[in-house]
């Protein structure tokens, strides 16, 4: 039987990166960038500027985009609606699934993004109707933020970031 399911394409491991890629910079995702592009084509392109670029660099485009909120990665940023009505209860939600804030907003994408990674994980066919609610909300907002990421970004693994988010939580890709 076929999933029916809307965001049915998401990777676990990518929403994870993804969500890695919208956390501050470290050394370590430098590292990293360059094997993640062997599996993850559409990160190509930055790893050869990120190289020219380095840490430093790339901390400096993340504070401009993401810090400075010339495209805030947080819901409540893009949505009157945030996730189980607001901030207290995805703290609630993401403690009931043993998720660490580790310093970020509950609305964040990043958090939001571990949040869809571990309820992928679980077993859907007890629970369809949750995996929709969480679709439509970040179908609601992540594209126009990841548009945002991508007309203001300096840096292509940025607008790259951008492009990825937008074709993976574009209401085009659900099915009812």
């Amino acid at each position: 039987m076929e999933n029916d399911l809307p965001g049915d394409e998401l990777d676990v491991d990518e929403l994870c990166i993804l969500s890695g890629l919208l956390s501050p910079p470290t050394q370590e995702t430098v590292d990293a960038l360059e094997e993640m592009a062997k599996g993850w084509t559409w990160l190509s392109p930055a790893v050869m500027e990120i190289r020219h670029l380095g840490l430093s660099g790339l901390r400096r485009e993340y504070d401009r985009l993401l810090v400075m909120d010339d495209c805030p990665a947080r819901e409540s940023a893009w949505s009157a609606q945030v996730l189980a009505g607001g901030g207290t209860n995805l703290e609630r939600l993401y403690r009931q699934a043993g998720i660490a804030l580790q310093g970020r907003e509950p609305d964040s994408l990043s958090m939001e993004l571990i949040y869809a990674a571990w309820y992928l994980e679980q077993d859907l066919s007890n629970a369809p109707a949750g995996w929709r609610v969480i679709w439509h909300h970040l179908s609601g907002w992540v594209p126009p933020f990841a548009r945002c990421l991508q007309s203001e970004a300096r840096v292509e693994l940025y607008r790259a970031l951008g492009a990825r988010l937008e074709m993976l939580f574009s209401e085009r890709n659900t099915r009812h």
